[in-house]
Formats: C-alpha cells, structure tokens, sequence
C-alpha cells in the first residue's frame, strides 16, 4: 500500500513528464542535421524589382533609399552584378543582407570600390550557378522613388517543421504516462466509490495514496456507526410494535363482551392498529427480513393479488399473456404488487394491470382511475409515513408506509417502481424487474 500523499504523487508525474518531455527535444534537435541556409539568385530580384511576373518575393515602394549600399562582402558583389542586370549605376542599386554580417576589424567599412573593382565584383555575381544568402535589395526606380523587395519567408519554416515533430513525438510519448498516471492516482478513488455500495470493508482493498487509505478508514468508521444505530433504531421500533400486540390482544378479548354495534367498532378499531403495527414491523425489518430468491412467473403472481381483490369485489382487471419470469422472493413481490393494487383501489376506485416484457425486463403497468398527483409529489410519496391522502381517516387508513415497502422490495429484487400521470387521467404505477431465461427461451 503506498503511503505517498496525492500531492507528492502528482509533483512526482508532472515533474517526470516535464524531463521526458525536454529529453524527446532535445534527441529530435541531435538527430537532425542543420538545414542549409536559404540561398536566392539575381535574377529572381532583378525580377522581383522590375516587378516582371509573380515571383513571391515581397515588393513595395518608398520615396527615399531604404538602407545605406553595401562597401564589403556578399552584398557588394550581389550589388554589383544586380546593378549590371537591371542596367542601371551601382549607386542607385543597394543590397542588404538579411543575415547580420560580420563588420571588418577596427570596425570601419572600406571605401567604396573602383569602376575595375566594381566591373571584377559584376562578373562574379553572374558566374553561372551563383546565389547569394537571402537578401534584401533596392532600386531607383525612373519617377525618382525606390523599389524595395524581399525574398518570401514562408510560415512553416525547416526549423519550425522540427519543433513541430518534436512536439508530435513528445506528445505521444507522454499521452501513454498520462494515462497511466491519471489512471493510478484515480484507480484508489473508483475503488472507494466500490466498497461505499458493497459491504466489504473499505481499508480492505483501496489501497492507493495517503488520502485515499485515510478516506477508505472515514468510510468504514462511519458505515459501522450507521450499522448500529439502524440496528438500534430497529430493536427498538419492533420492540415497541411487538409489545404493542400484548394490551391488543387483551382489548379484544374484553370486547367480545360489548354489545354488538360497540364490539363490532371496537374489533375493527383494534383490527387496524394491527395492521398498522404489520407494517411498521415489516418497515423497520427491511433488509433483515428472510429473502429466498427463486424464478417465478410474475404474471401468475399479479392474477393470484388480482384474484383476492375481485373477490373483496373490487374493480380490478388483468392483461398478462403467457409467462414472464423474474428471479425473487415470491412472498416479498407479492405484498410489493398488493401495496401498489391496494392503493390504486382506494385512491383511485379501480384498477387496470398488464404484464409485459421490454428489452430484457418484465414490467408490471398499473393504472388506476383517481384523480392524479401533482408531478412534485409522484416521487414524493415514497418517502416513509407520507400519505396519499392527508386526512388519515379510517376509510383510508395507513401509516404511509406502503410505497416504501413495495419500492424496497422490488429495488432488493434488482428493480425499480415509479409513477407517472396516467395516460388518460390518474396515476400509473410501474415495476420493472430483470426478466430471466430458463431452457434456452428468451423471455
């Protein structure tokens, strides 16, 4: 396990990148040799400066001589053999090298050169095969004003093209560490994202920097804190359910003394409180409560819920054809399906259920014929002890937890329920589960 801080390891890859990144520059710039300086020929600017066809060269004009004329080295014999060419006074014609050249020793220029100097200079500028370093030059041109070209100086540059590899080269070098390292500092995290939704302590297989180890202890600590005080919470809420069946029991057995309109009052005032503590019990339990999951026919399960509903001769109806296997506890969807039927009767006076399979999954559709939710409260409603109808009266009696069970039921199968408006008017329920193939028969 490394004990390393995040801070450490990234300065760590930041650091090693930047040196690999210098290192690939640096063998790039060995490994090829110095481009050649770029060389032109009078007679690319004796036609760049009689402006005699597009030649590339840059070309404007000025009113004054642009530069002083040259008295020594490449440029004096480039003047004068460019003099020669454009037929004009070797002081009307000025060349200047675009490259700095070296000034003579005592830095003074020498005079300006003979007419035999000049006319020697002439013809070994014309040589054949002669050019010069890329230079700039001038002429005067017949209105008194002077003509100034430059050879073109292109974007992309031999220099240019090798930094560009360099960075090419560098960047698919380092793309792969990248990776790698942004790979290892997020690896710990997504591990710690792994064990908050399993049961495995987390310190037992994070692992990673300093930060991730000590977020991994943090989240174990608190989900063993968690643990128990739902464990308490549990004891506690079941115990009191559990003790509340004692003095029920006793009331009923005094009751069945009472007149028969009283009794019968009496019975059925006890029968709810039952039936509110069967809840609260099978709440409080949740994932405690015994699940044995097996494949099971969903469709045969909602006809056998739709079945008792029909004979409490309750308006409810079924379109389920053949079968659509689930993996579950039967007697747990059962009572998920129930909740769900049983509040679409009493809130919405009947209901419509069909069975299909979508895309891999059995879906259950239950539509009832109320009056609807706002679209805030749809979700709303699954929160524990939150009633559909406010009023809590005896007709509708609850204690809010239908929903909630049906939702943890069907989620501790693998699945999801939700509500939404119905399609004409009301509420409609739906259940999706994981559908499962037996004998090679897709579902």
């Amino acid at each position: 396990m490394s004990t390393l801080s995040i801070r450490t390891l990234t300065a760590g890859f930041t650091v090693a990148a930047i040196l690999l990144c210098l290192t690939v520059a640096f063998v790039i710039a060995l490994a090829f040799p110095a481009p050649p300086p770029a060389r032109v020929t009078l007679a690319e600017a004796q036609a760049a400066l009689n402006d005699e066809a597009e030649t590339g060269w840059r070309r404007h004009v000025v009113a004054a001589p642009p530069f002083e004329a040259a008295r020594a080295g490449q440029a004096l014999v480039a003047q004068a053999g460019l003099a020669v060419l454009l037929d004009a006074p070797m002081a009307e014609v000025r060349v200047r090298p675009l490259s700095p050249e070296r000034v003579p020793a005592g830095g003074s220029l020498p005079p300006a050169p003979s007419e035999g100097l000049k006319a020697l200079l002439a013809s070994m500028a014309l040589s054949p095969g002669m050019s010069f370093a890329s230079f700039e030059a001038a002429a005067r041109q017949a209105d008194g004003r002077w003509a100034v070209v430059a050879p073109p100086s292109p974007w992309l540059t031999p220099q240019r093209s090798r930094m560009g590899l360099a960075f090419l080269i560098a960047a698919a070098v380092l793309l792969p560490l990248a990776l790698w390292g942004a790979g290892r500092l997020a690896a710990p995290f997504q591990r710690l994202a792994e064990a908050a939704r399993g049961d495995e302590p987390a310190t037992a297989f994070v692992g990673g920097p300093r930060e991730a180890a000590e977020a991994a202890r943090a989240l174990d600590a608190m989900r063993e804190r968690l643990g128990e005080a739902l464990k308490e919470r549990t004891a506690i809420m079941a115990a009191v359910a559990h003790d509340l069946r004692t003095p029920l029991t006793g009331l009923r057995l005094r009751v069945e003394g009472l007149a028969e309109v009283p009794r019968e009052a009496a019975v059925a005032d006890i029968a709810r409180m039952e039936r509110l503590i069967a809840q609260l019990l099978t709440y409080v339990r949740g994932e405690e409560a015994p699940w044995t999951s097996e494949p099971l026919d969903l469709a045969d399960l909602a006809r056998e819920c739709v079945a008792r509903q029909v004979a409490m001769g309750r308006d409810v109806t079924l379109v389920a054809d053949g079968e659509h296997l689930v993996r579950g506890d039967r007697d747990q969807l059962e009572r998920a399906l129930a909740n769900l039927i049983d509040n679409a009767v009493l809130y919405g006076d009947r209901a419509e259920i069909a069975v299909t399979s979508e895309g891999g999954e059995v879906v259950v559709v239950i539509d009832d014929g109320g009056p609807g939710l706002p679209q805030d409260q749809l979700e709303a409603v699954f929160t524990p002890f939150r009633r559909l109808e406010a009023s809590r009266s005896r007709a509708t009696g609850g204690a809010g937890l239908g929903l909630s069970i049906s939702r943890s039921i069907v989620e501790r199968g693998g699945g999801t329920v939700v509500l939404r408006p119905g399609p004409v008017d009301g509420t409609r329920a739906l259940v999706r589960l994981p559908g499962i193939v037996l004998a090679g028969v897709a579902r």
